[in-house]
């Protein structure tokens, strides 16, 4: 037997129930074609037997049944075998067609399965989408987190390093011998107009506080960077704990507290 041979392009897909429908046109189809060779066989055998009737024979020929029978098996017999090799045909394709919906069968269940992942991937996919919005939100937060870290981590290193200073000069302080009495020094230099009160660090750049003497509201703390300028004090460098301050080419060094 021959192997099933593939679907042309034209073919369209048939579903269990036009399986069945087409297995019920080729059972009538098969049976049409019995009754068709019935009706031959009836009409070869109508006709041998008028002819048979026709004929005379002789008192000493073959009796007419005998006759008649013989003619009519003769008749049958390409009929039969016609019958029988139309039967093997209609077999073999009946089996390729069965076949053929088995396959069909398959092909549409696979067809469903994609159909069904398609939907779920479109799904995911809708989901993606919801999501992202909130996801940039989420990274544009983070970004902030991160800036200000940053920054309190810069000025938490600066404080550190200022706190070292000051505790080296401390244990430095407590090591050295007590002071030999020494010939009088000059007359320091002038003091600035104003008090020192502390040193911050904004935007990477430290700053001092200024206060007029006497005064200790936060209202007349004033930050200076360096360049800057305070009752005609120049601050001209900021030095760990210290703050340098200059007039008229005179340097004073103020302690920061």
């Amino acid at each position: 037997m021959s192997e099933p041979t593939e679907l042309s392009p034209d073919h369209k897909p048939i579903g269990p129930a036009s399986s069945a429908k087409h297995r019920g046109k080729r059972g009538a189809g098969k049976g049409g074609r019995k009754a068709l060779y019935g009706l031959l066989a009836v009409s070869l055998v109508g006709a041998v037997v008028s002819g048979a009737l026709l004929v005379r024979p002789a008192p000493d020929e073959v009796p007419v049944e005998s006759l008649v029978q013989s003619q009519i098996q003769q008749a049958l017999l390409p009929l039969d075998e016609s019958l029988a090799r139309v039967e093997s045909q209609q077999g073999a394709l009946e089996q390729r067609l069965a076949e053929l919906d088995q396959r069909l069968e398959r092909a549409e269940q696979r067809g469903q399965e994609n159909a069904a992942g398609i939907t779920a991937a479109q799904a995911q996919l809708e989901q993606l989408d919801l999501l992202e919005p909130r996801l940039s939100e989420l990274a544009e937060a983070l970004s902030r987190l991160d800036s200000e870290l940053n920054l309190r981590v810069t000025a938490q290193n600066e404080q550190i390093q200022t706190l070292e200073e000051r505790l080296e000069q401390s244990r430095q302080a407590a090591s050295r011998p007590a002071p030999v009495r020494q010939a009088p020094r000059p007359a320091a230099p002038p003091s600035p107009p104003f008090q020192v009160t502390g040193v911050e660090s904004r935007g990477g750049h430290p700053y001092v506080g200024v206060s007029p003497n006497g005064l200790s509201s936060l209202r007349d703390i004033r930050l200076m960077g360096v360049g800057d300028r305070q009752d005609g004090w120049e601050l001209t460098r900021i030095r760990g704990t210290h703050a340098v301050f200059s007039r008229n080419g005179r340097s004073v060094d103020v302690q920061i507290p």
